[in-house]
């Protein structure tokens, strides 16, 4: 069964620390396994792919990467990895795209592999069912507004909030009441990883945090590193 990993950003924009990489890694039975990349939300492709590059590079994997020349091999690519990784960028974008050329249709279809399902930010969103975008935000005096929430593909029941170490994303906790959804919080540098019904934090530095939001009361939990939770049913949609 698939796993996920859903990263909130990287607070470094070279991608130095590769820590959440490292253990996704850790986690494939494979001497060298490989890793399909996909940039589809970024606005430029190869200045993403580049940064991924840089991220890895230290890593004992193989990489593959996606682009528009290659979309339609995205299934043989995909059969071919152990490791899907989106980038971030546009979410709204990044959905349009994987509609557009059926791609959800080839995630659905190994759902039941041994594969992990990574991404950041936007990339992260597109596994929920609904998440907060920031395709219309704008700033004004020091703070930021106008987020939306996007819907996703709905691999996973559940909705996000990425880069949330941003203070004016205090709406998100408001905004998750409306669709009965099991939420998260996750900051920048962390990861939320799901196994079937186990799920746990991977952090890059301590003074980062990710949280939960039960659809039961919505009251805010800060997850701790170190500790596997659980949940009845898991998350899965």
């Amino acid at each position: 069964m698939v796993k996920f990993c859903l990263i909130g950003g990287k607070v470094n924009r070279d991608y130095i620390s590769n820590k959440i990489e490292s253990h996704l890694l850790s986690l494939i039975n494979k001497e060298k396994p490989k890793i399909l990349f996909c940039p589809y939300a970024a606005k430029d492709i190869e200045k993403t792919n580049n940064k991924f590059k840089e991220l890895v590079k230290d890593l004992n994997c193989d990489v593959l990467y996606l682009n528009y020349n290659n979309i339609y091999d995205f299934d043989k690519l995909l059969n071919e990895s152990d490791i899907l990784y989106i980038s971030g960028g546009i979410s709204d974008d990044l959905v349009d795209i994987f509609y557009k050329y059926n791609l959800d249709k080839i995630l659905i279809k190994y759902l039941d592999s041994n594969k992990i399902y990574a991404g950041i930010s936007a990339g992260a969103m597109l596994y929920t069912k609904i998440s907060m975008g920031d395709k219309y935000m704008y700033s004004d005096n020091f703070h930021n507004y106008n987020y939306k929430m996007v819907k996703c593909l709905g691999l996973l029941n559940i909705s996000i909030c990425p880069h949330y170490q941003n203070e004016d994303l205090i709406i998100y906790n408001d905004e998750i009441k409306k669709y009965n959804l099991d939420s998260f919080g996750i900051e920048e540098d962390s990861a939320l990883i799901i196994d079937d019904n186990k799920y746990y934090v991977i952090k890059e530095k301590k003074n980062v945090s990710l949280y939960y939001f039960s659809k039961n009361d919505y009251i805010m939990q800060d997850l701790k590193e170190n500790i596997v939770y659980e949940k009845n049913g898991g998350f899965r949609s």
